[in-house]
């Protein structure tokens, strides 16, 4: 059988071009967009400090101030995020100063910013982070942050009062405080212990740690984890002791993985 061979219409030939154009570019497109949206150039793009021509004047910042802080200290955020800036701040530029007060500052845990482009200023919100203890060291004063992180802030930024202390003795440096974060957290809810912690104590001999309640009431909880199991549990002991125990007693959880708490007074 003879085959014959079949040929578009110019207009045809024409049509198909066209649509293969069009899907070529749109699949470019997508590959840029998906590039950029991974490497995030804007972020670390710096717009020139001259050069805006008729948009200097749109573009200019006259007035940088920080709320969510104490005055004192929202002068000197305030004063590190103008520094070295133009008077004319690219739209990235409030994002971009925003970030920089976050890696300078480790007491900041968020920092948002709003540009007034009518009053010409840039207000930045800082949220300082929540410190769940105090913790004394040779330098000073250092706090516990909730996610786990040692950090050092003004006093003022920080609501200290009625938190516990945590005595990290001979913690290894740069150890992983976030086990430990959460049991002061869990510790501090209402009716998780006979009364309020007060004081964290590291043990290095036991590699563990040992608490002290404002009742007097000594708690050698060992290791940490199993933090809400060991609470339950010691609930549950003293619970059958109620009566028999008096405050200021004993409570020994390092056995806690052998099945056994020892409670004495």
């Amino acid at each position: 059988m003879k085959r014959h061979r079949v040929k578009l219409r110019p207009k045809a030939r024409s049509a198909r071009r066209e649509k293969a154009g069009r899907a070529a570019v749109l699949i470019g497109a997508a590959g840029l967009a998906a590039v950029l949206a991974a490497a995030r150039p804007f972020e670390r793009l710096r717009w020139p400090a001259v050069g805006w021509g008729p948009l200097e004047r749109v573009l200019k910042v006259d007035l940088v101030t920080v709320d969510g802080v104490p005055p004192e200290v929202a002068a000197d955020l305030a004063a590190s995020a103008s520094e070295g800036a133009a008077p004319a701040w690219g739209p990235f530029e409030p994002d971009r100063r925003a970030k920089a007060l976050l890696e300078q500052y480790a007491w900041l845990e968020q920092v948002s910013v709003g540009r007034s482009w009518s009053a010409r200023s840039v207000r930045f919100l800082a949220v300082p982070r929540g410190a769940a203890a105090v913790v004394p060291v040779k330098a000073g004063t250092s706090y516990l942050a909730e996610d786990g992180l040692l950090f050092v802030a003004p006093p003022s930024v920080v609501a200290a009062a009625g938190l516990p202390r945590v005595e990290l003795g001979a913690f290894p440096a740069g150890g992983d405080l976030k086990d430990l974060a959460s049991l002061v957290r869990a510790a501090a809810a209402e009716g998780a212990l006979p009364s309020k912690p007060v004081a964290y104590a590291y043990d290095a001999r036991e590699r563990g740690w040992a608490l002290t309640l404002e009742d007097g009431t000594k708690v050698s909880w060992g290791p940490l984890g199993w933090t809400e199991e060991k609470l339950g549990r010691l609930r549950e002991v003293l619970a059958d002791a109620s009566g028999r125990l008096a405050k200021g007693f004993t409570a020994d959880l390092r056995y806690f993985e052998d099945g056994r708490i020892l409670v004495r007074p």
